[in-house]
């Protein structure tokens, strides 16, 4: 499968198509090729989509490398499984192999053939156990290889297993007989999840070797020097020489040389300048006398100057670093771009093909068509944290609308605060820049921005909210539910590569009102959320007015026809929104304080008495709410554990995750019934809960699956959650640090402190040991 553009690859792969990125003097494609052939494969098929005719005129027939290559165009994207449909009528009745053109791997095919044909399967899936799996699909097998299950674009709490899907398959026609022709399909999407549910022969076997999917400018060095230290068994190309070193010509003298390196044919080394470790010198390049070249990559006529230093760089084709400029880890000059003399640098700066940076300066940022890179990342929450000036700026949120926008008409909101609009400002106007159509509005609340998303069903909106300094970005589907992961790792990629959408004058997108108001908000929040039954009494409660959510909540208990006072006071609820409007708690009429937990267990009982027998929750919720579905013979979803079903009934109940309508449900439930706060939560399961958060120093999703061995029970969703007698506890690895998350509950504060203080402690053995583990491979390297 050779279709892809390598759009996360940028700068290195721009102009073309991925399979053709040249690693060690020839396309990565041709390396896969090789592999095939070394296991007895030579009647290929090669689908191609990006600049097609780039691949089959460098490739032709396949004779020179003796195989024989067979081309089908896609003339627009099928999905993987489409693309693949498409070539049946070459690939006939028989059992066929499907890899991709752009990954590096050396994985022994013919054990994968030996295995699928055991099994008599109608898929294999190729899998790999990887360190670091959060960016790729997981795959939980059984003890005979059957697939139990799958995980796409897993958070960290889903990290329970280091057996990723490599996109190397073992197919039957029968499997593919399930794939429309014509029409976008997917493997891992699609395909592979039906023949699941069909209960269908669907395996997975673990291989050993070296896979790399090269997916950005980070794996593809980190690639090479792989294939340098010798961890991938690849054909090198080039005479290998005394010392470790592969080179075109002999050695020249008055250098320093450092193995291992590759250094290609007509490469000019200036005096006294070091080359190596992990250096990849390509045909005609230049280095100036006394620089310093290691773990760096130039490709054909790249130049450095006289007393540069590069260290984890790479020069794309045509590229220069003039004297003394300084490239550090991760910094890119695209094709034919230019470093002035003295500049540097910083970690992960790129220059786009044809740029240029000015002499002297030192670049903290990426020089594109005049976009900036963003560094945002997602937090436990599904929201964006930063602080503004810092962090959040102006940059940031152009580069973030412009994406945003690139999904399609895009919805806008704002606090009313000068730094929250201007923020929101940048992000309007990177949007239109990509062509999107803004539809502002002017709620005050996160909460009802989600509403706002939902009234005006658009594929992206944004809530840029500030509290004394510190802002955090909402963003939210048309479903009003903040990203899945799938969707946050998406944004997250796009926006560390830097290169945002940019449209013509005539396709500039336009900025217009929303007639969305906050008293459509609030009826429409009572229409959704009460409870279709005569009123016995009327509800007074309390909630102040000194935020926006709590503003919130106060217009839709009075849309609802409740008595709202500014304090409690005894003999009265109060009710508390917090993160947006996201989070309730509460007093009851006693002035006993309610949190979170408490108040969603009550949701739950009342949707249970409503009888609709079915609710969703958080991934982390309380283990009371299962409790209370129990007693009336329902059932619990969970977020990220049961999927889509799971998220759809979950934004099909805005009651359970946003404050406003939570309060509304609950005060018409106390009206109707007649029964004060105190009594509706007496009928809930009385938990007691303790927190700990558990600083890791070794890897998170490692400490993961240590965990998981140790449980009996086969964990799925969000993180861990383990019944231990009368209590329950919870482990999920924190998002935005390296850190692991224990909360206990339990029927008293002491068994749940003392559940809690057992878990923390057995992570952080478990951490030391991994540690340990992990300081004496390297003591062996």
């Amino acid at each position: 499968m050779a279709g892809g553009e390598g759009t996360r690859l940028r700068p290195l792969s721009l102009g073309s198509p991925k399979p053709m990125t040249p690693l060690l003097g020839r396309p990565v494609m041709e390396h896969i090729i090789n592999l095939l052939k070394r296991h007895g494969i030579t009647d290929i098929c090669v689908t191609l989509c990006y600049k097609p005719q780039e691949i089959m005129d460098y490739f032709g027939s396949g004779d020179r490398l003796g195989v024989r290559l067979t081309w089908f165009i896609e003339e627009e994207p099928l999905g993987t499984a489409g693309s693949v449909k498409g070539c049946m009528g070459h690939l006939g009745g028989e059992d066929f192999l499907v890899i991709s053109g752009d990954c590096i791997c050396d994985l022994d095919l013919s054990q994968l053939l030996r295995f699928h044909r055991e099994r008599r399967a109608q898929a294999t899936l190729a899998l790999y156990r990887h360190k670091t799996p959060l960016e790729y699909g997981l795959v939980l097998t059984g003890e005979d290889g059957r697939v139990e299950r799958f995980v796409e674009k897993p958070g960290w709490g889903q990290v329970l297993t280091d057996q990723i899907n490599t996109g190397v398959y073992l197919l039957s026609s029968a499997a593919m007989d399930r794939v429309p022709q014509g029409e976008a399909f997917d493997f891992g999407r699609d395909l592979f999840p039906a023949l699941l549910r069909e209960g269908a022969a669907l395996f997975g076997l673990p291989l050993e070797g070296y896979w790399c999917d090269m997916g950005d400018c980070g794996a593809y060095l980190s690639c090479a020097c792989d294939a340098l230290s010798g961890k991938i068994k690849l054909d090198l190309g080039l005479p290998k020489r005394e010392g470790g070193f592969w080179s075109a010509q002999p050695l020249p003298g008055g250098v320093h040389l450092v193995p291992p390196c590759w250094i290609g044919e007509g490469v000019e080394l200036g005096s006294g300048c070091l080359i190596g470790p992990h250096a990849i010198l390509e045909k005609g390049v230049s280095v100036g006398e006394r620089s310093m070249v290691q773990r760096s990559i130039l490709l054909e006529n790249s130049a450095v100057g006289p007393r540069s230093t590069l260290y984890g760089a790479i020069l794309c084709r045509g590229a220069s670093a003039r004297r003394e400029t300084v490239l550090n880890e991760g910094a890119v000059l695209g094709e034919n771009s230019l470093a002035e003399e003295g500049t540097v640098l910083l970690e992960r700066v790129k220059l786009w093909p044809g740029q240029t940076s000015p002499a002297g300066c030192r670049l903290a940022r990426s020089i594109t068509s005049g976009a900036q890179k963003g560094t945002l990342r997602f937090g436990d929450s599904g929201t964006i944290r930063g602080v503004l000036g810092e962090d959040l700026g102006p940059e940031a949120l152009l580069a973030l609308g412009s994406i945003l926008g690139a999904e399609g008409p895009m919805g806008l909101g704002c606090s009313p605060t000068p730094g929250a609009g201007m923020l929101a400002r940048a992000a309007a106007v990177g949007a239109a820049a990509a062509g999107s159509d803004v539809l502002t509005h002017s709620l005050n609340s996160p909460v009802q921005g989600a509403g706002a998303a939902v009234y005006h069903q658009l594929p992206a909106s944004l809530f840029v909210e500030e509290v004394n300094g510190t802002v955090f970005l909402h963003i939210f589907d048309k479903q009003g539910l903040p990203p899945n992961h799938a969707w946050q790792r998406k944004l997250e990629h796009a926006l560390l590569q830097g290169e945002p959408r940019r449209v013509r004058c005539g396709k500039v997108g336009r900025l217009r009102q929303s007639d969305f108001t906050a008293e459509q908000w609030a009826r429409r929040t009572i229409v959704e959320a009460r409870l279709r039954r005569p009123a016995l009494r009327r509800v007074t409660a309390a909630v102040g007015d000194a935020t926006p959510e709590d503003r919130a909540l106060r217009s839709a208990l009075t849309a609802l026809g409740c008595r709202v006072e500014d304090v409690w006071r005894p003999g009265i609820p109060a009710f508390y929104a917090q993160h947006g409007g996201f989070s309730l708690t509460a007093q009851d009429e006693q002035g006993n304080m309610l949190d979170s937990g408490q108040l969603l267990a009550l949701s739950a009982l009342i949707e249970m008495e409503n009888g609709s027998g079915k609710t969703a929750v958080p991934a982390g919720a309380s283990a009371a709410v299962e409790l209370v579905a129990a007693g009336y013979g329902g059932s619990v979803l969970r977020l990220d554990r049961d999927g889509e079903q799971a998220r759809e009934l979950y934004a099909a109940q805005p009651w359970m995750s946003q404050a406003p309508s939570a309060v509304v449900r609950i005060c018409s439930r106390m009206a109707v019934s007649g029964q004060k706060l105190e009594t509706l939560l007496s009928k809930t399961p009385r938990f007691s809960s303790w927190r700990r958060e558990v600083p890791l120093t070794s890897d998170r999703g490692q400490v993961m699956q240590a965990l998981a061995r140790e449980h009996t029970r086969k964990p799925s969703g969000e993180g861990l959650r383990m019944r231990t007698g009368s209590g329950w506890v919870y482990l999920t690895p924190m998002a935005r640090r390296s850190a692991l998350r224990v909360i206990a509950e339990g029927p008293d504060l002491e068994l749940a402190a003392e559940l809690c203080d057992f878990y923390a402690g057995r992570a952080a053995e478990l951490d030391r040991a991994l540690s340990e583990q992990c300081a004496q491979e390297e003591d062996k390297e």
